[in-house]
């Protein structure tokens, strides 16, 4: 049954509180290749944003596809080897999602990253099987602030975009669910609570939200 409902939920920021590994990792993967990145220019530039953009904005656009993919793995690797072992996700989230699925409601991943890093952060917060579909950097062309990935994750969930309410916590991906004719909550993880105020509604992570909230959430025109 379609509740007429439908969960998204970006990954980095929403199921687990991860700026700073995201950034200790470009700062190492940058020291290794002779730039700089501060953490505001990463706040602001980077995060929430797909490794192409991250890319050009380090390199310079001319910087070559080839590059570009071999740049990106090597970055996600040394993430994912900083932070193996330091997963731990968002207070609340894992209680939310099974209520949500006790409710019937559709739940889906929404994401500018690599596949490999959603399974990584799935399997460490016990969390694998839990979502219905996942949306991840190799369906979409366009990273956010463009609402791509989240129209691809309502079209593969089967639910239309004023179905749909998404978790964000950056200020692209806030855009991005707009854009959708989303409606979106922002999560205060990134940024702080004052920063968010485009969204409909706005957290500090999930025992603050119950799943009768977004019912209400979709229903408000």
């Amino acid at each position: 049954m379609n509740p007429g409902l439908t969960a998204i939920f970006d990954m980095d920021g929403v199921l687990v509180d991860n700026f700073a590994w995201h950034l200790l990792a470009w700062e190492t993967f940058c020291k290794r290749h002779g730039k700089q990145i501060s953490a505001d220019d990463f706040r602001e530039h980077i995060f929430g944003g797909n490794n192409p953009d991250h890319l050009k904005y380090i390199f310079g656009n001319d910087i070559s596809t080839s590059l570009i993919e071999k740049y990106s793995n090597e970055k996600e690797k040394i993430y994912r080897e900083l932070y193996s072992g330091n997963v731990i996700p968002v207070n609340g989230l894992v209680t939310f999602l099974h209520d949500l699925r006790k409710n019937k409601i559709p739940m889906a991943i929404a994401t500018s990253a690599e596949r490999t890093n959603v399974d990584f952060i799935l399997q460490a917060i016990g969390c694998v099987g839990l979502f219905d579909v996942i949306a991840d950097a190799s369906m979409i062309r366009k990273g956010k602030p463009d609402p791509e990935v989240f129209l691809k994750a309502a079209s593969l969930s089967g639910s239309k975009p004023s179905e749909c309410v998404v978790f964000e916590d950056s200020l692209k991906g806030i855009e991005a669910g707009l854009r959708a004719q989303m409606k979106v909550i922002g999560v205060a993880t990134t940024h702080y609570y004052a920063e968010l105020t485009e969204a409909h509604n706005v957290i500090t992570n999930f025992t603050e939200i119950t799943p009768g909230d977004l019912f209400k959430l979709i229903k408000n025109p």
